[in-house]
């Protein structure tokens, strides 16, 4: 198709529809890849700190298990460190210690705690 001087050609027309395709491309892998990125640290660091309350929460109940008395209801970090049923690793994410507790209720255990970039929703 080829028009007058004030025109484009069907040639000009394809040659900018590809420049114009390849920048829509371009930039949608650049904010897929920002994007990949932005999410992925902040989503490793945060199941770091629920492993961490899994952790305390497993510990709280083999101490409650080996205890005599049922009538416990608060279980904190530092007894299961001293007891030795937690280390400091299991509470330990990127070098930031955490501190915490368990509640207990009717056989259930809700695991809380505290770091110093982290803290449980309602500790």
């Amino acid at each position: 198709m080829i028009l007058d001087k004030n025109g484009w050609g069907l040639r000009e027309m394809i040659f900018i529809c590809a420049i114009l395709l390849f920048l829509v491309i371009l930039v949608a892998v650049m904010i897929n890849y920002l994007y990949e990125g932005a999410t992925s640290n902040n989503t490793s660091t945060t199941d770091s700190y629920i492993q961490v309350e899994k952790n305390l929460k497993i510990a709280a109940e083999r101490y409650y298990r080996h205890m005599d008395n049922e009538n416990i209801e608060l279980i904190v970090s530092e007894d299961l460190l001293a007891e030795n049923y937690l280390t400091e690793e299991k509470m330990t994410v990127n070098n930031d210690f955490c501190t915490g507790y368990v509640l207990v209720e009717k056989n259930t255990f809700v695991p809380y705690i505290t770091c110093s970039n982290y803290e449980t929703e309602g500790y």
